[in-house]
């Protein structure tokens, strides 16, 4: 990918946030968030991403998107502790899932 996408950076911002809370469980998760940002990095899934930016577009122009971006601000803070995605795709699939129902469409 030439360019770091919102939802890498967002990725790489909530690792971070874990860092710093220096305790073994978000080191856990500060290092499942990196993987999900290299994952996408690596091999992004075209397809996956172009849903989630159309749901998000939809959102954007009816007012929903900052009700998604807590939702999905909310599932970053909460890996390791009950949330969690195995691969990039699962992690799109999860914000595509989120933005839908923000949508009123899940």
């Amino acid at each position: 990918m030439d360019e770091e996408t919102p939802e890498i950076l967002e990725l790489e911002h909530a690792a971070e946030w874990r860092e710093r809370k220096a305790d073994a469980q978000s080191a856990k998760a500060a290092r499942q968030l990196r993987k999900l940002a290299d994952d996408l990095r690596r091999e992004p899934n075209a397809k996956l991403l172009d849903e989630l930016h159309c749901v998000c577009n939809w959102l954007s122009e009816s007012d929903g998107i900052s009700d998604f971006m807590l939702r999905a601000q909310d599932y970053r803070e909460m890996f390791g502790f009950g949330e969690w995605a195995a691969t990039g795709d699962d992690y799109l699939r999860a914000l595509i899932g989120m933005a839908q129902e923000t949508f009123g469409m899940g």
